[in-house]
């Protein structure tokens, strides 16, 4: 029984199944040119396999279908092109800049376009390594096609076995990455005399970014499986369980009160550790959700958590006994904290039966265009150089058309390999640029040592095929996760795939300086072309993370008026203000990773990503919370809101179009911060909570408007 559990963990393992994917697709590669001493079509049929696989993103079995249709028509247009123009060099190089510009702007249509594109470039580079031996124009373009074929066909046959897997694995990561946000979130709640939360705060916010990253990509797997944005029937019992995580997720993010002060006065309680133990408790809970979607099966709520809760509410009690003045407001914050971890825990409860507690919208944004004049509206609109996608596909236009340039000049007979490190390599933005090319290298070296060793210890066509498939399984599991071993993997299948040409030995030399060569272009070409440093554009993220805090704000206030409720514009709001958020943390941790000279403010900067994430958590606090207030309080509620509101219009301001000091004298406050301040401390119940979050974001203004007018004079 347990070998069996064991077999069940390791396939539903989405490495592990993808990984026996490309291992049965390679076999019928293999085995046959095996058997009938095909050593000439090895090479071309592997690499169409690679292609195809790299084209592909999950999809409904129609979507399927629509998206191997459209790749086969790209995969033949980039292989015959280049078997037609490859000995007319003017010609071939004009077709190669237009095609690349022309490939990389499909992308604006949507990730799947631009999977495709990509493949459809590599699949051309594909074809110039090989056009030499090619006997005529049909063999190589052919034998790439067929190995393309090969992959969908047994792609289509896996997702007709297992057609909720993605969905699964999918959804396991959400509650895997809840599971680590949880967990950084116990940290906080560690009593020191000298707690500093900003270290905290930043760590913090890099894990809710790969939260909302796993939340984003699972998203898009169910809009694979809907008609606009309502789910298919037999995803809907995951869709529930994705809206559960949605809400574990924006009850995880939200902060009640200042970390620092309830450490202050409840360092020598044990109140802290119990919230910390519950938190950890929760996050193993999540961590198990995890195991039992992964592995289909149904999740049953353990009791750790429900004891560390109950714990934690006795300790509560005993506190309030006390009958401490000092620690009546405080006593107050914890009992929020409180309710908010129990309302998780029910939630975890009812991942068992999710339907209990459906959404009265279970509908998903849909953003893809459906119709031919929206895709090409998608593409016009960037069609300009402040487009982030155009500064990209005309940085790599020019670098792979340099690289055919040089390698002509030269006489490189395998240059190639100069435009294939060069379409790795070169990515929308330095940082992304730089860590590929480190890989790359490091990589390319450890394959080429490791190639030769291997070519020379294997000389036999059976060992060689065998590393053959050994190392394209080995490249596709480490693709995602280790670039630099997947290219040492990647090195050593071309190796042994030039060798069945009788020119293992041969690429050596030329592919390693082709990789210095094509490195060289891509740093270049993210350097010096259109350049995208991070610095420079900082200003206009933070604007788009104030604007986005603003509007998820705006939702919630209304729900206090009418009452919670969980719809479409809400979720939308909630979900643009988490992924900003995820988007100023990454532009900031990009812009360290350029030349020094291009950064600038980088204390202030962080301070702004500190600040702006712990106000996303007073406001998912107040969502959190949700429901009707009185109307005694709702005035004040009201008037509290408009003038957050209009402070965050000017801050707005102040970052995206650079005014110094924007005026901020006529907002009316009328002494919002007192009436909060003392409201506050004053009312009980629900009213309590929000006035007191609209406080602790109201008090958060003047930094963020200094920092603004900081970053007005840098960029300005």
């Amino acid at each position: 029984m347990q070998i069996s559990n064991r077999l069940r963990l390791y396939w539903a393992n989405k490495t592990f199944n993808y990984s026996a994917l490309i291992l049965v697709t390679l076999l019928g590669v293999v085995i046959p040119c095996w058997m009938y001493s095909l050593n000439t079509w090895v090479t071309p049929l592997i690499l169409g396999v690679i292609a195809a696989a790299l084209s592909e993103r999950d999809d409904n079995f129609s979507g399927r279908l629509k998206a191997i249709t459209m790749t086969f028509i790209c995969f033949a247009i980039a292989s015959f092109s280049i078997e037609i123009l490859f000995d007319h060099p003017i010609l071939f190089s004009i077709g190669l800049f237009v095609s690349t510009f022309g490939f990389i702007m499909l992308g604006a249509i949507g990730s799947r376009y631009a999977s495709i594109a990509f493949a459809s470039l590599l699949l051309a580079v594909y074809t110039m390594l090989g056009a030499d031996q090619s006997t005529n124009i049909w063999f190589q373009p052919v034998l790439l096609l067929i190995g393309t074929a090969w992959y969908f066909f047994i792609s289509m046959l896996w997702y007709s076995f297992w057609p909720m897997q993605p969905v699964q694995q999918n959804l396991a990561n959400v509650f895997l990455q809840l599971g680590h946000y949880l967990d950084a979130k116990a940290l906080m709640f560690h009593p020191t005399s000298q707690f500093t939360p900003q270290p905290h705060r930043i760590s913090e916010a890099q894990l809710n970014s790969a939260t909302v990253s796993a939340l984003n990509q699972c998203k898009a797997i169910f809009l694979t499986r809907a008609k606009r944005g309502h789910v298919d029937s037999a995803s809907d019992h995951y869709l529930s369980i994705y809206f559960l995580a949605q809400d574990i997720h924006e009850r995880a993010s939200s902060t009640h009160y200042r970390y620092q002060e309830l450490a202050q006065h409840f360092g020598r309680s044990d109140i802290l550790f119990r919230f910390k133990s519950l938190l950890q408790a929760q996050a193993d809970a999540c961590r198990e959700v995890a195991q039992c979607i992964r592995l289909g099966q149904d999740y049953e709520h353990q009791g750790d958590s429900a004891l560390a809760l109950d714990e934690l509410q006795q300790s509560l009690d005993y506190l309030k006994q006390q009958q401490r003045p000092e620690w009546r407001s405080l006593l107050a914050q914890l009992g929020y904290l409180f309710t908010n971890l129990m309302t998780v825990e029910k939630q975890l409860t009812n991942i068992a039966t999710p339907n209990i507690d459906k959404l009265e919208e279970e509908v998903l944004e849909d953003t893809e265009p459906h119709t031919i004049k929206t895709m090409w509206n998608r593409v016009k609109s960037n069609l300009n150089r402040d487009s982030l996608l155009f500064r990209h596909a005309l940085r790599m236009s020019i670098a792979l058309t340099l690289g055919y340039i040089i390698l002509q000049i030269l006489g490189l007979e395998r240059g190639y390999w100069i435009l294939l490190t060069t379409l790795f390599v070169c990515q929308p933005n330095y940082a992304a640029t730089r860590q590929k090319i480190t890989s790359r290298i490091i990589g390319t070296l450890a394959g080429l040592l490791i190639g030769v060793m291997l070519l020379t210890l294997f000389p036999s066509q059976e060992s060689q095929l065998a590393f053959i498939v050994i190392s394209g399984v080995m490249f596709f599991a480490f693709r995602l996760n280790n670039y630099g071993f997947a290219t040492g993997f990647i090195t050593v299948l071309v190796l042994f795939c030039f060798n069945q040409l009788g020119q293992g030995f041969a690429v050596v030399l030329p592919r390693l300086a082709d990789t210095l060569i094509g490195c060289a272009l891509a740093v270049g070409a993210v350097a010096y072309i259109l350049p995208d440093w991070h610095a420079k554009r900082l200003h206009k993220v933070m604007a788009d993370a104030i604007v986005a805090n603003k509007e998820y704000l705006d939702q919630i206030i209304a729900q206090y008026r009418i009452g919670k409720k969980d719809s479409l514009s809400y979720r939308i709001a909630r979900r643009n203000a988490h992924n900003q958020d995820a988007a100023l943390a990454a532009a900031v941790n990009n812009m360290l990773a350029e030349p020094g000279k291009y950064r600038s403010a980088t204390d202030e900067s962080f301070r702004f990503v500190t600040l702006n994430h712990a106000m996303l958590s007073y406001t998912s606090a107040l969502g959190a919370h949700r429901t009707r207030i009185d109307s005694n309080v709702h005035k004040l509620v009201l008037d509290s809101h408009r003038v957050i509101h209009q402070h965050l219009d000017v801050l707005y301001q102040q970052l995206f179009t650079h005014c110094e000091q924007c005026d901020t004298s006529n907002i009316e406050d009328a002494g919002i911060e007192q009436k909060l301040a003392e409201w506050h401390e004053d009312s009980e119940g629900n009213a309590h909570l929000v006035l007191q979050q609209l406080h602790l974001i109201y008090r958060m203004l003047p930094e963020l408007h200094s920092l603004a007018d900081k970053f007005a004079v840098r960029v300005g």
